[in-house]
C-alpha cells in the first residue's frame, strides 16, 4: 500500500508539520509513505525545521487500488480528481475548511466542497481534534482520531527552561483574542507585564514562556493548539477560553479554574484573580498543570497508534474490497 500525502510547499505552521509527522510516524512503522508538496515546482519545498522528518518526496499521485492519498481540509478538491485511491480527509482545522466552502458557495446553496460528507465517495475522515470529530460526526461521518505531538527539539528545550526563574509576565499570542487580551491588560495591575508573542524566533518564544509565569489565550482554537501546550511545558500557568477545541477535556485538558467563558460579564475578574493567585504562587499553579504537561509529552507514543490504526483500518479495507471483487 503506497500512501501519498498532500502538504503546501515551505510552510512551517502547524498543520504541515503534523503533515509531516504523519509521513514520518508511517516510515517509522514500515509503510510506504511519501510526501507531495503543493505546489510541485518549489524548488526547496521542505522546511529547514521539518527537515528532521526526513519525508521521501514525489512528484505525483499513483492512483491505484492500493494507494491512499491524504489531504487536509485546505486540500479537499484535490480528492475529486483521484478515480482509484482511498481518499482520505485530515481536519487539521474545522475553521479552514468553513471558511473556505463559505467562499466557494457564493449565495449557492451548497458548497463544492460539501461532496466530503457524501457517503458515496468514502472519505476516511481523520480528526486531529474531539473538537473536529464532533464536528464532522454532526454532518455524518465518523472519523479516526490523528493528533499531532510536539517534537523533540522544544520538549527539550522546554525541560531545560521549566525550573527557571519565573517574573511577573503574562504572555500573550495577539493575533488571537486581542480584544478581550486587552480588557484584561486595562485590569492589571502595573507590577504585572504583559507581553506578546510576536517577531519572535521559536528560541525567543521559549525563553519567554520560561520566564513569563502565565499564558492566556482567548482566541479561537481550531484544533489543538501548539503554543498553549509549549506554554505549559515550560512551566507556564495556562489560561484559556472555552471556544472551540477548548471547550472540551479531550483536546485542552486544562483543570477545572483554568478556562473561562468571555461571554460571561464576570469573567475579566475571574480572570484577573487567577493571574494574581499564579503570579504569588507560581509553584501552586504549575503544579495542578502537571498532569497536562504529562499528557503533552504523552502525544508521541499515542500519535504513533494513531497513525497505525489509520493505515492498518485502510489496508484491512482495500484487502476485503480486491477480496469481494469491488473497486477500491
Amino acid at each position: 500500500m503506497k500512501v501519498h500525502v498532500l502538504c503546501p510547499a515551505s510552510s512551517v505552521t502547524g498543520g504541515p508539520e503534523a503533515l509531516h509527522q504523519l509521513v514520518y510516524a508511517g516510515q517509522r512503522l514500515g509503510y510506504d509513505m511519501a510526501m507531495l508538496y503543493l505546489p510541485e515546482d518549489d524548488p526547496d519545498p521542505t522546511p529547514a525545521v521539518f527537515r528532521m522528518y526526513q519525508p521521501r518526496v514525489v512528484k505525483e499521485i499513483v492512483d491505484s487500488p492500493d494507494s491512499v492519498v491524504v489531504v487536509p481540509e485546505t486540500g479537499t478538491l484535490q480528492l475529486l480528481e483521484l478515480k482509484h485511491a482511498t481518499r482520505a480527509l485530515w481536519w487539521l482545522s474545522v475553521e479552514h475548511y468553513f471558511s473556505r466552502a463559505e467562499a466557494l458557495r457564493r449565495g449557492a446553496a451548497r458548497s463544492p466542497l460539501d461532496f466530503v460528507f457524501d457517503p458515496r465517495f468514502e472519505i476516511v475522515h481523520l480528526a486531529q481534534s474531539e473538537y473536529a470529530r464532533q464536528w464532522v460526526a454532526a454532518r455524518g461521518p465518523s472519523a479516526l482520531m490523528l493528533t499531532d505531538f510536539i517534537r523533540d527539539e522544544i520538549l527539550d528545550r522546554s525541560r531545560a527552561l521549566r525550573g527557571g526563574a519565573r517574573q511577573n509576565i503574562v504572555a500573550y499570542n495577539p493575533k488571537k483574542g486581542l480584544a478581550f487580551t486587552q480588557q484584561l491588560m486595562a485590569a492589571s495591575p502595573p507590577e504585572v507585564q504583559w507581553v506578546a508573542i510576536e517577531n519572535m524566533s521559536p528560541a525567543e518564544v521559549a525563553q519567554l514562556l520560561g520566564r513569563a509565569k502565565v499564558y492566556v489565550d482567548f482566541g479561537p482554537h481550531p484544533g489543538r493548539d501548539r503554543i498553549p501546550r509549549e506554554a505549559a511545558l515550560c512551566g507556564c500557568v495556562v489560561i484559556t477560553n472555552t471556544q472551540g477545541s477548548a471547550g472540551n477535556a479531550v483536546d485542552v485538558p486544562l483543570p477545572e479554574g483554568y478556562k473561562f467563558d468571555e461571554r460571561h460579564p464576570l469573567t475579566v475578574p475571574l480572570v484577573m484573580q487567577r493571574i494574581a493567585e499564579a503570579m504569588a504562587d507560581h509553584a501552586t499553579h504549575a503544579q495542578r498543570l502537571a498532569p497536562y504537561v504529562q499528557w503533552i509529552e504523552d502525544q508521541r507514543r499515542l500519535f504513533t497508534e494513531e497513525v497505525f490504526t489509520f493505515l492498518a483500518t485502510v489496508e484491512a479495507r482495500q484487502r476485503a474490497r480486491l477480496r469481494d471483487g469491488l473497486p477500491a
